[in-house]
C-alpha cells in the first residue's frame, strides 16, 4: 500500500503537535516534548491501522470519496481525513480537531 501525505496534512499535523506541546501548559520542556511524542505516536498508530484496513474509516458525506478516522485514544478528538485514489494508495488529506467547522475545513 502506498501512502501519500498532502502538504496540508503535514502542516496541520505539525501545528497540532505544536499546539499540544505549548497550549497544554506542561510544567517543563521535557514534559511538553513527551506529550508531543505521544501525539505523534498516536497518529502513527492510526495511520498504520489505515494501511492495514483502508476501508475501515467512516465515509465523509460532505465530500465524495473522502473518509475519516479518529486518532488513537486519548487523542481521539483529532480526525485524520483521507481518500483512496486507487486500490493501492491512501492519500492523507488533513488532520484536525473535531470541534472545527469540518465541512468548510476539509476540501
Amino acid at each position: 500500500m502506498n501512502l501519500v501525505r498532502r502538504e496540508g496534512f503535514v502542516t496541520a499535523l505539525r501545528q497540532g503537535i505544536l499546539w499540544y506541546s505549548t497550549a497544554q501548559k506542561e510544567p517543563s520542556l521535557e514534559a511538553a516534548e513527551v506529550l508531543a511524542q505521544r501525539v505523534a505516536d498516536a497518529v502513527d498508530h492510526t495511520i498504520d491501522k489505515l494501511l492495514r484496513r483502508p476501508g475501515a474509516g467512516v465515509v465523509w458525506p460532505h465530500r465524495l470519496g473522502y473518509r475519516f478516522s479518529l486518532v488513537k485514544k486519548p487523542f481521539d478528538r483529532w480526525l485524520i481525513f483521507y481518500r483512496l485514489p486507487d486500490p493501492m494508495t491512501i492519500e492523507l488529506v488533513d488532520i484536525t480537531r473535531g470541534e472545527r467547522d469540518l465541512p468548510k475545513r476539509v476540501k
